[in-house]
């Protein structure tokens, strides 16, 4: 193949831009960090190394001063247009787990809920679909030691 059809780079970048791991501090839940550091003790080699880096680097974040708006660690009750009730913890990236409906912070759906407080009404931005969800109530035992 002829190079003329090739971009060049012009940096030292490497080709992978998206970090896959936040650079440190990254929030956790007291449940995240405990985790955290459950899988660090169970690993070796490398990936040990990695999880201790990561329990080394995380902050457990605090409930915020105004526990009324959704923020990191708060587990939020809705309603979907369907008048179906789910429940769900925004957590940092060491802890999703959507099947237990713990949501990165940085998901679309957690997205749709920071900010806002009990009675709002939010837009889920999905690719199936927009899902108006009806937030019902807040709480942030997530952020609290067992």
């Amino acid at each position: 193949m002829s190079r003329a059809f090739v971009k060049e780079r012009d940096d030292n970048e490497p080709e992978h831009a998206i970090p896959l791991e936040r650079e440190p501090p990254h929030l956790v839940t007291v449940g995240g960090l405990e985790q955290l550091r459950a899988a660090a003790l169970r690993s070796s080699g490398a990936e040990r190394a990695r999880l201790e880096r990561r329990v080394a680097s995380a902050v457990v974040a605090s409930p915020p001063d105004d526990t009324g708006v959704i923020a990191f660690g708060a587990t939020v009750d809705v309603r979907d247009s369907k008048g179906k009730q789910r429940t769900y913890t925004l957590v940092g990236e060491d802890e999703v787990d959507v099947a237990h409906g713990r949501v990165g912070e940085v998901s679309p759906l957690a997205q749709a809920l920071l900010g806002h407080r009990v009675a709002d009404v939010v837009v889920w931005q999905r690719p199936v679909g927009d899902e108006a969800l009806t937030i019902l109530a807040i709480g942030y035992g997530a952020l609290r030691p067992a």
